[in-house]
């Protein structure tokens, strides 16, 4: 009886463990179910549709948190790269950035300088130090006070620029080109604009929602979210911010009003009240002074004093707003040269942190940093002056690449994220 009694207790022990197995295996099953349905959401739906990605990768960080989600997102990275190189390969190596159809110079515009006071920035006349006049180069009206060259296609460093977007008297003030830097991935590239500062202004906006930002900020920023309409006659450019606020917290001013505190260590870019603009590392190149009006912060820098951080080439997830600074996705980035003249802006559609800095070094970049990843959230629109003076917008922006999400009126309505925009001085 008791050998019975024995036996059957062990049965149901046996029974219990099998259920508890059985429990096992069926949540084994179902994590990992849900972890490729995410790996799917997050690695196939950007390819077909980069809006869907963006809102389904925000969802997911309002449910689980960013850094989830930045390590699923990393895996997908690896997935649209590898299928990103198989298409290329089947397309015979083509590549998969292209400039968008705008011309290369809008040779019939002359912008015109706007007299309103562009907003956060006052106007303020040309640096003192001009260039050199360059022979057969058509100059604009004698005046009391020329009007210096612009050599934004002919100055070194020479990467094949060429010139891009509206023009002023007949001159560019902008110009474009396209490195090929990875030659294992035929299918990348990184664009570049170098933006000619003697000519125009460069305006920080934050976005209506990010970063995030204390109550009575639309006091000291009326228009937030949107380049203001003031400032649109004279508008001639306008490009993506950073981060949100969830991913570091990085720090940002404008019009003396603070958004989020500076951290040290990071890179970060800034606007003085005489107009001239500064990029470097905050702590040791930039630390705020009553003359500095606005400044944007976006991980450790990508240059510093001509040099690229060593730490690019070493992994640090953290450090870059948990996406690891070696995951190859789009990335843009903002440079300036050593004399401040020029500005650069880069974007590639399949880059790392570290190739990203190498294309703005080539490019003449003496500082720079990272701004916002991911194809959704990198634009670089030009504006002209609208064909139809009745409609409802003056303007009409143009993305730099093809690949870019089309708007027409992108950052002339409040956009939800910052950005930059840039108007003639």
């Amino acid at each position: 009886m008791a050998r019975l009694q024995t036996l059957s207790s062990y049965g149901g022990k046996q029974k219990q463990q099998r259920s508890r197995n059985g429990w096992k295996i069926v949540l084994l099953s179902g994590t990992l179910t849900i972890l490729f349905a995410l790996l799917f959401l997050l690695a196939i739906v950007p390819v077909i549709s980069p809006s869907t990605g963006a809102d389904v990768a925000d969802l997911l960080r309002s449910i689980v948190g960013p850094a989830p989600v930045a390590a699923l997102e990393s895996t997908s990275y690896h997935f649209q790269d590898v299928f990103n190189q198989v298409r290329s390969q089947l397309s015979g190596g083509q590549s998969e950035i292209q400039w968008s159809s705008q011309p290369q110079s809008n040779t019939g515009t002359t912008a015109i300088p706007s007299t309103a006071t562009p907003t956060a920035i006052p106007k303020t006349p040309p640096p003192a130090a001009e260039v050199p006049l360059i022979q057969n180069i058509p100059t604009a009206a004698p005046t009391a006070a020329p009007a210096p060259v612009n050599n934004v296609v002919a100055d070194s460093p020479q990467i094949g620029w060429q010139a891009y977007g509206p023009e002023m008297n007949g001159q560019p003030i902008m110009a474009r080109a396209m490195q090929m830097l990875d030659p294992t991935r035929s299918y990348t590239g990184v664009a570049l604009v170098r933006i000619d500062l003697s000519r125009l202004q460069l305006h920080m906006m934050p976005g209506n929602i990010e970063p995030s930002h204390p109550s009575g900020i639309n006091q000291a920023i009326p228009d937030l979210g949107m380049i203001p309409p003031a400032d649109q006659s004279s508008l001639i450019a306008a490009f993506n911010g950073g981060f949100k606020g969830v991913h570091g917290r990085f720090g940002m001013m404008v019009n003396d009003f603070t958004l989020l505190p500076p951290i040290d260590g990071l890179g970060t870019a800034a606007i003085y009240q005489d107009g001239h603009v500064a990029i470097g590392t905050w702590g040791t190149d930039l630390t705020q002074t009553p003359d500095m009006i606005a400044f944007r912060q976006n991980c450790p820098p990508l240059i510093d004093a001509g040099q690229i951080n060593p730490g690019l080439y070493l992994d640090n997830r953290k450090a870059w707003g948990y996406t690891g600074n070696s995951d190859v996705t789009w990335r843009t980035g903002l440079g300036i040269t050593q004399d401040g003249r020029y500005l650069i802006y880069a974007v590639g559609n399949g880059t790392s942190a570290a190739t990203l800095a190498e294309a703005l070094q080539n490019a003449g970049a003496y500082n720079a940093m990272q701004l916002d990843i991911n194809q959704y959230y990198a634009h670089f629109y030009t504006y002209t002056p609208a064909s139809d003076p009745s409609q409802e917008f003056s303007m009409t922006g143009e993305p730099l690449l093809a690949e870019m999400i089309y708007n027409p009126h992108l950052y002339l309505t409040p956009n939800v994220r910052d950005f930059f925009y840039l108007t003639l001085k």
